[in-house]
């Protein structure tokens, strides 16, 4: 068949004859690329890809498509001619209404970040956090607001306390927020800003109303009274907005929210994401998951089972559910077995073992995929113990039983996972993070060089992708696969080596393994025939360069469902 263009421009159209007796149907577009990976073992490699009604038509080279072009209106778009097509990325693991949050907040962090145009130096001593927090609060000029600060650390900044910040301001709330959010701090004008007082929420086992101090559980008790400051209208918008952005500079193309409800309610929270995100200004759509435990008023279960019906084209929920196991790894709140922490505390459970038992059992038996949050070794032989008795209890073939985080663990203990059937959606940030802090105090070299060991997952054949949890890490794929596969931590120190995966695998991480974890390996995660028309478009080809520099590949955009997305340009 001869092709004819017509057009000239950055999409070639060309003019297709049609073979006689066949119908005129939908158009095709091809896309030629220096390369495409496609994260399909049978044709890792292609030239180009095909794509018609926001899925792929065929994959290979352009020469290969002359039977899928009979009948249709065919165009070349050569946009991507030189660059590098590869499956579009997947974070499976972030919040987008606590990102929104963090994004409406004064950072100041141990370590620098880059977010948009917002450009945050690292702040590392105590007298460098009270100084920024001074500097913030003769900044903000509107009396009535409260100064709300996210990245404190008291691996770095010390404890910042009630009687601290009272010395810095009796009028201005101030609200400092952890790390992890696993942790809240307030001054007294925050505290009766909130109406937070002992007649007010009573004794709770995780406030400390004298220190201002939230911790775990106790932040629930904040976040009730702050939940609506947060979600004012305009200030969610903006914050709703920002992570757009934030996800779409990463070039994602599918998150998961892995907690929702834990702020308005399962079907408020998913009608407000398909406000926001159900139009073509989002190129990425999300997969939500129910997290009741988390809940003020937690769900009955056929409220869970009318939430998992929710389906929005690019805002969607299923028959996942998740729950917690043991505190924040930021906070140093993991269940961890002898020898524990060097200073002798105890980490906490978010759900003690029994309670956690009791509320996976019902979804577990009705064939719901199970995802828990586990961060320290301890609470991960909890978790699979619980696996194994309802596998005993109740058998299920391709359960998918989820593990997130998976901070500290043991090779025996990944070894039993893996004959349990589990699959990991994993945190290597907190090497790069944590690393040197927690060799230095906290648990040790040896057990702080061997966090997030996911080499060993990947050994063990088990199922295992990458999280940002954002904002506990960039909303870039591409930098949790560079710290997976070079180990290195914020100080540039190399640990453990031997846990480092391999640029296949990572990427495989951030693709169809992280796929497979939300069970959407059929619908994304790699370029097949047939599977939506995702893309990030890279301007190197990893396979190519250093492995060292994998964070720092350009990506000039995205393709979600046969739209492109330029990186350049506002969704």
């Amino acid at each position: 068949m001869k092709r004819i263009p017509i057009a000239t421009g950055m999409a070639l159209v060309l003019s297709i004859v049609p073979l006689t007796g066949v119908a005129q149907v939908e158009s095709l577009t091809i896309y030629p690329a220096g390369t495409v990976i496609t994260m399909d073992p049978s044709l890792p490699r292609a030239s180009a890809v095909a794509v018609s009604e926001g899925r792929i038509v065929a994959v290979g080279d352009v020469d290969d498509f002359a039977a899928w072009e009979a009948g249709r209106d065919v165009s070349v778009d050569e946009r991507f001619a030189g660059k590098v097509i590869v499956p579009g990325l997947i974070d499976n693991h972030l919040h987008p209404f606590l990102a929104s949050i963090v994004l409406n907040t004064v950072w100041i962090t141990p370590q620098e970040w880059q977010v948009g145009d917002m450009q945050v130096p690292a702040t590392r001593t105590h007298e460098g956090f009270v100084r920024r927090l001074e500097e913030e609060l003769a900044a903000n000029a509107d009396p009535a607001a409260p100064l709300l600060s996210w990245g404190y650390h008291a691996s770095w900044h010390g404890e910042v306390m009630r009687p601290e910040l009272d010395a810095i301001s009796t009028d201005k709330p101030i609200v400092l927020i952890q790390r992890s959010f696993h942790e809240i701090v307030m001054n007294t004008a925050a505290l009766d800003w909130l109406g937070l007082n002992t007649d007010d929420i009573g004794i709770h086992p995780d406030v400390e109303l004298g220190e201002g101090f939230f911790s775990e559980s106790g932040v629930d008790v904040a976040l009730e009274r702050l939940v609506p400051y947060f979600f004012d209208p305009e200030r969610l918008r903006a914050g709703l907005d920002a992570l757009r952005d934030a996800v779409h500079a990463g070039g994602i193309t599918t998150i998961g929210d892995m907690g929702v409800g834990g702020y308005l309610g399962l079907q408020e929270e998913a009608e407000v994401y398909q406000d926001h995100f159900g139009d073509s200004r989002t190129p990425f759509r999300m997969f939500m998951v129910a997290s009741p435990a988390t809940m003020l008023t937690p769900p009955a279960k056929p409220e869970v089972d009318e939430f998992a019906a929710v389906s929005y084209p690019r805002v969607f929920s299923g028959r996942h559910v998740k729950f917690f196991a043991d505190g924040g790894f930021f906070a140093l709140n993991m269940r961890m077995k002898y020898p524990g922490y060097t200073d002798g505390h105890e980490g906490k459970w978010m759900m003690a073992p029994e309670t956690l038992e009791a509320a996976i059992r019902p979804y577990w038996n009705d064939g719901y995929q199970i995802h828990v949050h586990v961060n320290g070794d301890e609470g991960l032989d909890v978790v699979l113990d619980i696996l194994d008795r309802q596998l005993q209890e109740r058998p299920r073939f391709d359960h998918r039983f989820t593990l997130h985080h998976v901070g500290i663990s043991t090779n025996e203990q990944l070894r039993r996972a893996a004959a349990l059937g589990v699959v990991i959606s994993a945190q290597p940030n907190y090497l790069w993070a944590l690393g040197d802090k927690y060799a230095e105090s906290g648990l040790g070299y040896d057990r702080a060089s061997q966090m997030s060991r996911i080499g060993a997952m990947v050994r063990n054949g088990i199922p295992t992708s990458l999280h940002s949890d954002f904002t506990m890490a960039p909303a870039s794929p591409l930098w949790l696969a560079w710290v997976a596969s070079n180990r290195t931590t914020a100080n540039g120190t190399l640990m453990a080596p031997e846990e480092r995966i391999s640029v296949e695998e990572a990427l495989r991480a951030v693709t169809i393994d992280a796929a497979f974890a939300m069970g959407l390996e059929d619908e994304i995660g790699s370029i097949v025939a047939g599977k939506k028309a995702d893309f990030t478009i890279l301007e190197t080809d990893p396979f190519e360069a250093p492995v060292s520099t994998l964070k720092d590949i350009e990506i000039w955009g995205t393709v979600f469902e046969g739209t492109v997305y330029p990186a350049s340009s506002t969704p």
